[in-house]
């Protein structure tokens, strides 16, 4: 197999930082450059609610941004050091369907990601984003869980 792009989807969380320490091991083997992926789920347009409909303000959304943008620079900045070549994206849609949307536009030839996710009921009812990208991705995914790094 010839990876050449390793996309590492990260929410800051444990297993995504040991999902990206393997990506730079990877990275460094294969020569590979690695793209740090964030997606959050922000929709500043009108929804409904119990008591009408609500808009979140422009400066919320603007303010996630920022965040989501420091967060995936940070992690570049991380892999930079490391010697290996790399590049953010922040996007704002559901993380499952943004990971595998980025996967094939860049074309990454590997998904690196933690298995950090939902949890007892909300699993259940909605499942895992790491699960959907398993299903849905058209390359390899290998995931990385904190208890076993």
């Amino acid at each position: 197999m010839n990876v050449r792009t390793i996309l590492v989807p990260t929410d800051a969380s444990r297993d995504a930082d040991c999902a990206l320490s393997a990506a730079v091991d990877l990275a460094k083997l294969s020569r590979a450059r690695i793209v740090v992926l964030h997606a959050y789920n922000v929709d500043s347009r009108a929804a409904p609610s119990a008591l009408g409909t609500y808009t979140l303000p422009q400066s919320l959304c603007d303010e996630l941004h920022s965040r989501a943008t420091d967060l995936v620079q940070k992690a570049v900045h991380e892999v930079v050091a490391q010697g290996v070549e790399a590049s953010g994206l922040t996007v704002s849609a559901p993380a499952a369907s943004a990971i595998v949307e980025e996967a094939e536009r860049l074309p990454a030839d590997l998904i690196v990601m933690g298995t950090t996710g939902r949890t007892d009921l909300a699993h259940v009812l909605l499942g895992s984003v790491a699960e959907w990208v398993i299903k849905t991705a058209q390359c390899p995914v290998m995931t990385v869980s904190a208890r076993t790094a």
